[in-house]
């Protein structure tokens, strides 16, 4: 077994500022999640709840790298 995290928020990070460094689940990632569960062909609940954590994480990278880009804060 690898060592990822179970769950979308175990062993997310802080920020500097106390906020998540995830962007909140949408309901397009919602939907996406509930599809893949219930999808008949079996895929691993850590490989789906870890692939969701590690896009969220890039979402939010991209945010902020977005902002700092033109001198905003998100």
């Amino acid at each position: 077994m690898s060592d990822r995290p179970a769950s979308p928020r175990a062993g997310c990070r802080e920020s500097r500022n106390g906020s998540s460094q995830l962007i909140h689940l949408s309901l397009a990632e919602i939907r996406r999640l509930i599809t893949r569960l219930t999808n008949r062909r079996p895929t691993p609940v850590e490989h789906i709840l870890h692939w969701s954590t590690w896009r969220r994480r890039r979402q939010h990278q991209a945010r902020t790298s977005h902002y700092k880009r033109r001198g905003h804060s998100p």
